[in-house]
């Protein structure tokens, strides 16, 4: 029998015609690495909420699912012995420090505080979270928010670890160190370990098996290689990494050798013969557009130990697609909302539109720019979409539904209208809160990690949009951690680092000198082709091919 079974699940919310789940079946073997992906929505968070007792929802719940051959509806839950890290760490924080965010759990289930001690003291050095220790969890950036609750989760020692996207808020170099960490709990100490996710290019090389969901029910599932060659040729083919969609769009679906990672690809590729780039095609910029906001020596500190921005020098020119990349609580978040106006910097100053910024009407600077948070809940004060939108559009005087009907069709919102912001997934909150920002047809626009809970799909369709604004004159500037998104469509990329931007380009030349930051095409070709970053610089050259 396998160590967690699912049978026939479905599960309906309250008020919801249509289900959530329907006839999910699974099974899951003590110790697997499974990896659960698919479309915002498709509900890859409920099925993981339905095998914890203590948080399944509330809802018609139907059909067996079974841990060891328990049901999960006779277990005890309280032992820790079924972990489970949320997709918004802000969820699940309780305490105001984190040596007592630490000890929250350990405390419930009455452990001696001798051992409370040892195992707050090894796993502090497991994940090397020495320098949090003192600091309050305010303070902490989404990124190292969701290491705290992983290592709070890691403390009761489960035997099984569900995680909801715990990779969203992660920098690149921080999203690995989360991924080895997961598989030396998987491999040293057989944790089972189930995760969604959309950031797939690494998770699949380390996955034993992968499911792919769509509308409540399972369109895929099986070792990678085999559930991606299922996948290719069809409407979810996005989905597919890019090193495995680069060798089955050159060699085909019966190639006998489908690599997933860069070891593996380079292997691969030492057999072909392509014709690469000799130099890197240049994003068109204009060297003499205006200058819409300008920075000038702008410093910002919290508190006396936590300086964020040192002497930021910085111009943003009209229609530009800036991509600010940088560390978890290097300051890309304060920088956006000193820009906005949300942040007085403490030195320094800031112009919009060669006006300096404090000197703005509040409604004006609104009116202006647009800002998507990178929680976009504090958004939303109406209880459906539809209102919220409406909202927006008295607001701000909008007449047009025709815009509006387009904006919704095109991010995909018309199913999700009369939902509670609050039910909706990550990525299907982050789409609402957009489409009430572009309603307003800002000159600028702020985003803090847009494409944070986007499926592959719905990234696609918000980029089309922002081309397309982008081509009729819109600025904008987001903080991400989306290396392949900023590659492939930011006019300009900067590094934030120690306080400031240390280094700003254009994507060609930003990404091929990086190890972490950089794409996984640009891995695979390093040392081959430097000026290969993304899959299309490969592809229009080896056609022929």
């Amino acid at each position: 029998m396998a160590y967690i079974q699912l049978k026939n699940i479905k599960f309906t919310y309250p008020d919801m015609l249509t289900p959530a789940l329907k006839d999910v079946s699974l099974d899951i073997e003590r110790g697997q690495f499974v990896v659960l992906f698919g479309p915002s929505g498709c509900g890859k968070s409920t099925l993981l909420k339905l095998l914890k007792k203590d948080i399944q929802p509330h809802g018609i719940f139907e059909g067996e699912c079974s841990f060891n051959g328990v049901s999960v509806k006779d277990r005890n839950d309280s032992n820790g012995e079924i972990g489970f890290v949320f997709q918004d760490p802000e969820n699940q924080v309780v305490a105001d420090e984190v040596l007592h965010e630490l000890v929250f759990g350990l405390e419930n289930i009455g452990l001696p505080t001798s051992e409370m001690r040892n195992r707050v003291a090894e796993m502090v050095h497991f994940i090397g979270a020495e320098s949090l220790l003192t600091r309050k969890t305010h303070e902490l950036s989404g990124g190292q928010k969701q290491q705290l609750n992983l290592a709070s989760i890691l403390l009761m020692q489960p035997n099984v670890l569900l995680l909801d996207e715990p990779t969203a808020q992660l920098d690149p170099v921080s999203a690995r160190e989360f991924l080895d960490m997961l598989v030396r709990l998987n491999e040293e100490f057989g944790m089972t370990i189930i995760m969604a996710e959309h950031r797939l290019e690494e998770v699949m090389t380390v996955a034993d098996k992968v499911v792919m969901m769509e509308k409540g029910s399972i369109l895929a599932a099986g070792k990678p290689e085999d559930v991606i060659r299922e996948l290719w040729g069809t409407k979810q083919q996005p989905f597919i990494p890019s090193i495995p969609s680069f060798v089955l769009s050159l060699a085909g679906k019966q190639t006998g050798f489908l690599p997933l990672s860069v070891k593996k690809g380079r292997k691969w590729l030492e057999g072909q013969t392509l014709r690469l780039p000799q130099q890197a095609e240049l994003k068109g910029q204009n060297k003499d557009a205006e200058i819409v906001v300008e920075m000038k020596n702008v410093f910002y500190q919290y508190n006396e130990k936590n300086t964020v921005l040192t002497k930021v020098d910085f111009t943003l020119k009209r229609g530009e697609m800036y991509a600010l990349l940088g560390g978890n609580g290097s300051g890309k978040t304060t920088l956006l909302k000193i820009m906005n106006g949300i942040l007085k910097p403490q030195k320094g100053k800031v112009f919009l539109f060669d006006k300096q910024l404090k000197s703005w009407k509040n409604r004006d600077i609104v009116q202006r720019i647009g800002y998507l948070p990178q929680n976009p809940k504090l958004f939303f004060i109406q209880d459906t979409v539809a209102k919220e939108i409406k909202q927006t559009m008295q607001e701000w005087a909008i007449t047009s539904k025709q815009e509006v009907t387009f904006l919704i069709d095109s991010l995909g919102l018309t199913d999700l209208l009369d939902k509670h912001p609050y039910d909706l997934s990550g990525g299907e909150l982050q789409k609402a809160a957009l489409a009430c920002l572009l309603l307003r047809k800002p000159d600028i626009l702020l985003l803090d990690e847009p494409t944070k809970g986007l499926d592959p799909i719905s990234k696609q369709q918000l980029i089309q949009i922002l081309l397309s604004l982008q081509s009729e004159g819109m600025t904008m500037m987001m903080t991400t951690h989306d290396v392949e998104f900023a590659a492939k469509y930011a006019t300009t990329c900067g590094m934030m680092f120690q306080g400031h931007i240390t280094t700003e380009s254009q994507p060609q030349q930003f990404f091929k000198g990086n190890f972490f930051y950089t794409t996984m095409i640009q891995r695979l070709f390093r040392g081959v082709s430097d000026e290969i970053v993304t899959l299309g610089d490969v592809h229009h050259e080896s056609q022929d091919h």
